[in-house]
């Protein structure tokens, strides 16, 4: 089969077409003709060498959508022809969706909501886990809690804002610009102009001493400013730790950080977990095929090698308004 391989992971990282042979299908695989998937953080730290996990195929991203064509003998919940959506590779010993096949395990595969379109359905995967691992896992989230999203529309965090509100949350999210600015507030959720109102600023206006929860899927300048935002003995919760900063006001409000990891599960095989977050995946999907959530898709990038290398070099050279989608 035709995939997009990357031969040596760093700073000179590139793609490269080439024929490679999928792993047998194991007793739990779903073999998959991939038709969607999408770009995240995650994909390009592997890609440049910044994380350890990436696959040993050099084929990347676990985001994958598309028809099942085999199934291994003890899968049970799924048959040749049905449409999955998943997070089931491109780490670890399991290839990505960066190939016209894909193996994915059945316990992170999910049915493809009826009316959901292969473009969005491909977007959903990491970042449905990852929202709702910090929703539901981290924050335990209740009708009325206090929550700031920082990068409140990209790929997480315009999910985990929309997330937030549908489980009665009172939400406010970082903007950069006016244009998110009007996108956070047309959701419910109150925009915080952060290049033009400080921390203490929006505090004051909002007349309250700090939120419950910080969710910082941006991390540098905003985990620092999360230290302010936070109130006593609240919570951050961030997906953006690789960074260094200064812990000191952590300590004089006694807050408490956490770090989501959401392809642990998968890498090191945490079957429990595993199924959780397949739970989340099957009621995220259903809220977007329902119209409950509205999925962005910013940039529809066609599987050509050319397109692939591009967007990849270019991905963490700018902010992102949703999701990055790849299709067939």
């Amino acid at each position: 089969m035709k995939a997009f391989v990357v031969e040596q992971y760093g700073k000179d990282a590139a793609l490269t077409e080439k024929d490679v042979t999928l792993d047998q299908t194991g007793n739990y695989d779903l073999k998959i003709k991939v038709e969607g998937t999408s770009l995240n953080p995650l994909d390009t730290k592997m890609f440049f060498g910044h994380v350890a996990a990436a696959p040993s195929t050099g084929i990347l991203q676990g985001d994958v959508t598309g028809t099942v064509i085999e199934t291994g003998k003890s899968v049970t919940s799924f048959s040749v022809g049905d449409h999955v959506i998943a997070f089931g590779g491109g780490l670890g010993n399991r290839s990505g969706a960066l190939a016209e096949e894909m193996l994915v395990p059945e316990q992170m595969a999910v049915h493809r909501p009826e009316h959901l379109d292969v473009a969005t359905a491909g977007c959903l995967p990491v970042i449905s886990l990852t929202a709702m691992e910090v929703l539901k896992e981290r924050a335990a989230v209740y009708p009325g809690m206090r929550l700031y999203v920082a990068g409140g529309t990209g790929g997480v965090g315009h999910l985990v804002g929309q997330l937030a509100k549908h489980y009665g949350c009172d939400v406010t999210a970082s903007a950069a610009n006016d244009e998110k600015a009007t996108w956070l507030d047309e959701h419910g959720i109150r925009p915080h102009r952060y290049r033009e109102e400080s921390a203490e600023q929006l505090l004051k206006r909002l007349g309250h001493d700090g939120f419950d929860v910080i969710i910082d899927t941006v991390g540098g300048d905003h985990l620092q400013e999360s230290f302010i935002l936070a109130k006593e003995r609240g919570k951050i919760i961030s997906i953006a730790t690789r960074t260094t900063q200064d812990l000191t006001p952590m300590h004089s409000k006694a807050l408490t950080l956490e770090a989501v990891f959401v392809a642990l599960p998968l890498l090191k095989g945490k079957e429990e977990e595993m199924l959780q977050q397949k739970k989340h995946l099957a009621e995220v999907a259903q809220l977007v095929a329902d119209g409950v959530i509205d999925l962005v898709i910013e940039e529809h990038v066609p599987r050509q090698i050319d397109a692939l290398n591009a967007a990849y070099q270019a991905f963490d050279q700018q902010s992102h308004f949703g999701k990055v989608s790849i299709t067939t």
